[in-house]
């Protein structure tokens, strides 16, 4: 049985375009997400996938994230795991709460690699 692919894990398959920020943090996962879907327009996308490094890294990020959120688009936050060798202060739980705070809430999580998780949001 293969692995999923990170477009597969992110239900890619029916998306027309996808926005991302911050993706410099994360160059190799970069390179697996379909170049066709990237949005690099100030329209609204289908799915959004925020890099975040750190709680300020994801307050920097998200309010331009969401904006361009359609209506009945995921947003995606991809964060360190706390095995990862590097530090951060962000967990599932702490993205949940704080996102529901601005209006969404977390629906799923997903491993993307061995260090870096990513969880999905929607608007409430």
């Amino acid at each position: 049985m293969s692995e999923k692919t990170i477009a597969d894990k992110m239900y890619l398959k029916t998306a027309k375009s996808l926005a991302v920020f911050n993706g410099a943090v994360h160059p190799a996962m970069m390179e697996q997400l379909p170049k066709s879907l990237i949005n690099e327009d100030e329209g609204l996308a289908d799915v959004v996938l925020v890099f975040a490094l750190s709680q300020a890294e994801l307050e920097r990020w998200f309010p331009a994230a969401l904006e361009r959120l359609g209506d009945k688009g995921s947003l995606w936050v991809a964060y360190l795991k706390p095995s990862a060798p590097k530090a951060t202060d962000l967990t599932r739980d702490s993205i949940f709460a704080w996102a529901k705070e601005r209006g969404v809430t977390g629906v799923a999580m997903i491993s993307m690699d061995s260090d870096w998780s990513a969880v999905r949001l929607k608007r409430l």
